[in-house]
């Protein structure tokens, strides 16, 4: 309050009084009154409060806070510590740090869990079956981001999935205090490391399998390697190691004689007395198939798109190709997808076996493609071709729908050759690729598909497509990149399916501590997505027969259904709509596998790069005395400044009609008015 407002309020009182005394005293009517005294204080109050709101004077008022800084405590919630044996030290740790007086006065302390998932909690069971050490750093740099809060971390070090997270950690603005849990000592160990299988294999023939063994220890020994199916060894080897020989890769064939998905394990002999023999074993599972997909490539040409095509085909074992002249004899029956490469008028009876057999193609038009010819067999296009050839650029579509790939470049691909002219659709294709003509972009399609009843078909207008795939082996250093997408393409082609309104998307096994979902998409009667779809899960444990029924989730135009709970076994699905007449089934196979059993010891040098000063769960008082020590970690004091005029204060008001209150019916109590 300013002296000014003391000022006017003294003034106020003055004035207050002086009116209140010609009233009640100078009056010769009031003065007769034995009442005047009560009367002229009551009329002094009121007299007073007007003025005072007229003043309205403004009170300050200061309040001192004492911001804490925060303390987050970030605990390894994984099963490797609890197979470690360090789960009670942990625990312990983790309550002495919540508890201390100390701390508690100088922290604000947070507590939160990781393993797969990073969690705000204080309930650590040990129970995560994957280890994210990546999502934790990355997690705690965003709430933290305009804070002062130190970090404890507890952990193994021991990471199974996830982006490296020494890096991530670097980006954490926060000082760190890593706590390495469990033992450092290297011990003598061998473990089955990295298995390569392909996850399918073909009836009646062999696959290969690729297993790396790893040893530490200088001793010499030799122990047995094996491959088992059930109590049946379809692979053994006897495997030397050394202190120089710390690595062993075995590459065995196994046989595929029946259909379906068979489980196997690997192993390799524990040493007499090893601590971990857990990572000795690794199970592993392969579905075998009895089908294969035939690609007819029919030709009266020869032409590298032609090797092309084939090497692209069979990059997926699951397809063969087959390149044959026009002029040869053929079984259409036998294939599912034909490719008509420039296809001519020698083309007729290939296209009359087409139709009858209600067959796929996949066309390939080029400088040697017969239009006019085109024109007349088949109703889906046409094309005004002219005698001059012409360059035409990729342009790459987002919006295809007909199945899920990615832009591998086709921006940058080379150009395809053909005959200039205007090409027309008599119906709606799905174009995946646009036709550029000399840096002009058009909405012509390039490389398109379209739906018939049963049948399918893709056309490609331009030919030496064998450049793109040398292309991006140059961009790439490898075939894959565009071979896996010429084989979705087939794959597509090459597939009779109608259209179902109920579509199921899972593996055939998983391993444990894989994340298993299982989505489906629903589609209404015009084949459109369904969102308001009530779609149920039925899974049944073949072993014992029990049943579980779970709810799917709707998520970004996908229905989702998390499995992840469940143990390793066999099981059975089936999929249901509520209030619909539709229904899959399927089966899927859960291999066990625990990665988080795979470790022996604690990472020290990975905790050691988040701060070279690393603690252990019995250092607490250490840990504790350097996090009170660090000046930056100090409470700060903050004031508070409020300012409230009197006119707020609705008190004043109850009191000016109080006094008006009580006065109007004092006087008419007495009969003065």
């Amino acid at each position: 309050m300013t002296v000014t407002n003391i000022l006017f309020i003294i003034l106020a009182a003055i004035i207050a009084l002086a009116l209140v005394l010609v009233q009640y005293y100078f009056t010769k009517k009031n003065k007769r009154s034995k009442h005047w005294m009560l009367f002229s204080a009551l009329r002094f109050i009121t007299y007073f409060s007007v003025f005072l709101l007229l003043i309205n004077p403004k009170f300050t008022s200061t309040t001192y806070t004492l911001e804490k800084p925060s303390l987050a405590i970030a605990v390894d919630n994984s099963s490797s510590i609890k197979n470690l044996g360090e789960e009670n030290e942990v625990q312990n740790l983790l309550n002495q740090l919540q508890q201390d007086e100390d701390l508690t006065e100088v922290f604000s302390i947070e507590t939160y869990s990781f393993g797969s998932d990073f969690k705000a909690n204080d309930s650590i069971t040990f129970s995560e079956q994957q280890s994210n050490l990546h999502q934790a750093f990355s997690n705690l740099q965003q709430l933290y981001k305009n804070k002062t809060a130190p970090v404890v971390f507890i952990s193994d070090g021991n990471q199974t999935y996830g982006q490296d997270f020494t890096y991530s950690a670097k980006q954490l603005k926060q000082s760190i205090f890593p706590v390495v849990v469990g033992d450092t000592t290297q011990y003598v160990d061998l473990k089955i490391g990295q298995l390569n299988v392909n996850r399918y294999a073909f009836l009646n023939n062999k696959f290969p399998v690729e297993v790396f063994v790893n040893y530490s220890g200088n001793s010499k020994l030799s122990q047995r390697f094996e491959i088992k199916q059930g109590n049946q060894i379809l692979y053994s080897e006897i495997i030397p190691f050394s202190s120089e020989k710390t690595s062993a890769v075995i590459n065995a064939t196994l046989p595929a004689n029946s259909v379906g998905v068979k489980t196997y394990s690997v192993s390799i002999q524990p040493i007499e007395n090893e601590k971990n023999i857990e990572n000795n074993i690794k199970n592993f599972a392969v579905e075998v198939i009895d089908e294969k997909t035939n690609v007819l490539l029919l030709t009266s040409i020869i032409h590298p798109d032609l090797g092309a095509f084939k090497k692209s085909i069979e990059h997926n074992q699951q397809r063969a190709a087959t390149i044959k002249n026009i002029d040869e004899e053929i079984d259409f029956g036998d294939y599912q997808l034909v490719v008509l490469y420039q296809p001519d008028e020698r083309f007729a009876r290939a296209y009359e076996q087409i139709k009858r057999l209600g067959l796929n193609t996949f066309t390939v038009t080029g400088t040697q493609t017969n239009y006019q010819f085109l024109d007349q067999i088949q109703d889906i296009f046409t094309k005004q071709s002219t005698h001059q050839e012409e360059d035409y650029l990729a342009r790459y579509n987002q919006n295809y729908s007909s199945f899920q790939f990615e832009d591998i470049g086709f921006d940058d691909f080379p150009p395809l050759k053909d005959k200039f002219g205007e090409l027309s659709f008599s119906t709606e294709v799905n174009s995946l690729l646009f036709q550029s003509i000399a840096g002009y972009e058009t909405d012509t399609p390039l490389l398109a598909t379209l739906e018939n009843g049963t049948q399918r078909h893709g056309f490609l207008f331009g030919e030496n497509s064998w450049q793109w795939r040398a292309k991006s082996f140059l961009e790439t250093e490898s075939f894959n990149t565009y071979d896996e997408f010429f084989g979705k393409l087939v794959q597509y082609l090459a597939s009779n399916k109608r259209r179902e309104r109920l579509q199921i998307d899972y593996n055939s096994f998983y391993n444990s501590g894989d994340d298993i979902v299982l989505k489906a998409q629903y589609f209404d009667r015009n084949y459109e997505f369904d969102p308001r779809g009530k779609l149920g899960l039925t899974v049944k444990y073949k072993e014992t027969n029990a049943s579980q029924v779970f709810p799917f989730l709707l998520r970004n135009n996908l229905y989702e259904v998390d499995l992840s709970n469940l143990t390793a076994g066999e099981y059975a699905f089936t999929v249901t709509v509520e209030g619909e007449q539709l229904s899959k089934s399927g089966n899927f196979t859960i291999v066990d596998f625990d990665v988080e059993k795979q470790f022996l010891s604690a990472n020290l040098g990975a905790l050691q790069q988040l701060n070279k000063q690393v603690y252990f769960p019995n250092q607490f008082e250490q840990l504790k005395q350097n996090l009170l020590a660090a000046p930056e970690f100090k409470p700060i004091q903050k004031s508070k400044q409020e300012i409230s005029p009197l006119i707020d204060w609705i008190y004043l008001l109850a009191i000016i009609i109080f006094c008006l209150s009580s006065e109007w019916f004092l006087r008419k109590y007495y009969g003065l008015i």
